[in-house]
């Protein structure tokens, strides 16, 4: 899938980015939809981000993430935790 350029996604593609980047390894797919949705199921509230997406279904939220995740702007680590894609973690097409 092609790697489109940060300034060409929405802004709540934008937001979960920077959730990422800020808190790498921290969240599962699952687990940020619902820190961003304010799940009730989502103990810890003490992110600043927690519900900034209130107005969203955590399934759109997920389609969000994974759309972010074939596009290689983040990726899944070891333990199925989300964490930015640095560009030497992006592989060249083959010419």
């Amino acid at each position: 899938m092609p790697h489109f350029p940060a300034d060409q996604l929405s802004p709540w593609q934008q937001t979960i980015l920077d959730v990422v980047g800020r808190y790498p390894g921290r969240f599962t797919r699952s687990g940020l939809a619902k820190m961003l949705v304010g799940a009730k199921s989502w103990q810890d509230t003490s992110y600043a981000e927690y519900g900034h997406f209130a107005t969203q279904r955590r399934k759109d939220v997920d389609y969000l993430v994974d759309i972010l995740l074939q596009q290689e702007h983040i990726q899944l680590d070891g333990n199925n935790r989300l964490i930015p894609v640095t560009p030497s973690d992006r592989v060249a097409p083959i010419s």
